[in-house]
This record gives structure tokens, sequence and C-alpha cells, in this order.
């Protein structure tokens, strides 16, 4: 069971990534992210901060995770009103949700900084195609335009293992199949950068940090949360 929820976060985080890639510019407001950027980040700390290796790394409180937990059930508690919503005014209060129970907002200034490294580690070289990554790291237009095409390769060589028809196999061997391609693209994408970009990005993953059950294993599916003994339930009740 734990090895089905393992290829499948990795197809989340392709999946997530091309998103990204096909994402057409669109002027922004001063201050306001954009895709990949506050949503997406939300999103993926509700995750992690769901994970008990991540808040024993983050030294969390039981007021925290207290406080994490209340506003999980809160937030899943007001998604149920957004059903009968036209689909404009769903999108605008789940925005409005988001920002009102930003997982963030419970942990320090320390801790929000080393919850970012772990965000850029757990998604990996990936992250590399969030504008905001792009521009810290210092890449190029150019730069940026090959690793939308190594992830939009990837995702087309993944893609076919959900078609129609296809065999459905062993989980270990289309989780092998997964972190094969997915290591492959990391390479490539790392192979893109400069010595002097790859060294700003590893300033930005901090201390490396060992996710049991895998960086692959995504929360928010279903499955069991990192292997580490959490719950097992479907979403995160942020947004995930």
């Amino acid at each position: 069971m734990q090895t089905k929820w393992l290829w499948l976060g990795v197809v989340a985080l392709v999946l997530s990534s091309f998103a990204l890639a096909q994402q057409p510019e669109r002027p922004r407001r001063q201050g306001q992210p954009g895709f990949g950027g506050r949503m997406m980040g939300a999103n993926l700390s509700a995750m992690l901060l769901m994970r008990e290796d991540v808040q024993k790394e983050l030294n969390l409180s039981q007021t925290q995770k207290a406080k994490l937990e209340q506003m999980r059930e809160e937030m899943m508690q007001a998604m149920q009103e957004l059903r009968n919503l036209p689909p404009e005014q769903r999108r605008e209060r789940m925005q409005e949700l988001r920002q009102k129970y930003d997982p963030a907002s419970v942990l320090t200034d320390a801790q929000r900084k080393r919850m970012r490294e772990l965000e850029l580690q757990w998604q990996g070289p990936f992250a590399l195609n969030n504008p905001e990554i792009a521009k810290q790291v210092g890449l190029t237009e150019e730069q940026q335009a090959k690793i939308r095409g190594i992830i939009q390769e990837t995702f087309q060589s993944m893609r076919g293992q959900f078609q129609p028809g296809q065999p459905p196999g062993q989980p270990g061997e289309r989780m092998q199949e997964f972190q094969k391609a997915r290591e492959q693209a990391e390479r490539k994408i790392l192979e893109v950068l400069t010595p002097a970009q790859r060294e700003k990005w590893q300033q930005l993953l901090g201390k490396p940090f060992e996710f049991q059950g895998g960086r692959g294993l995504m929360p928010g599916f279903g499955g069991p949360r990192g292997g580490v003994g959490g719950r097992v339930r479907g979403g995160t009740g942020f947004g995930g």
C-alpha cells in the first residue's frame, strides 16, 4: 500500500510542475505571487506539516500542533459550503480560505525559513520551474525554457502509464519506473544550471533532511502520511 501512494506522489509532483510549465504569463499586482507561489506553497506547507517527521524537525510545540489541527478542521468545514457556489465565486472563496487558514501563520520566523527549505527539498529540482525560485537562483529565460521542456518531456513519458487499456503492472515495477524518470529529469534540470547557480540552489535547500518514507510520498491522496505513523485521511483540509 505504501508503495502505491509513493508512486502516486511522484506523478503528482510531475503533474503540478507540468501545470506550472503550461501557465501563461499573466500580469500580477505588486506583491502578488503567481502559480507556484502562495497558493501552491500553502498547500504544500499544509501537507508537509501533517507529517510527524516534519513536525519533529521544526520542533513544533503542542500548542502549534493543536492550532494546525483546528485550522485543518475549520478549513474542511468551510470547504463543504463551497459546493453549491458558481465556479468563479468558488475560486475567490477558496483563495480567501487559503489566506485565512494559512498554516505558515502558526510558525515562527525560524520555523517558516526551515519549512521553506523542506518544501524545496521535497520538490527537488522541479521547484526550479517556479518563477520565484528561478529568479533567486538567477536562471535566464533560455534556461527556464529548457527546464519547462524537460518537465513536459517527463510528463509525456509518464502520462503514457495511465492511458486507457494499459496493463496496470505491479506497484513495485511502476514505482521503479517513476523514480527512474524523476531522477533522470532532476539530473537533466541540474545540468541546465551553471556551477554558481547550483551553489545558490544548494543554499536555498539548507541542511539536508531525509523524509521518512521518501519525499515522493505525497500527503493528501488518502494514503499514509509519510510512513511515520501519521493518520490515514483523505486530503489535508487546506485545499490539498
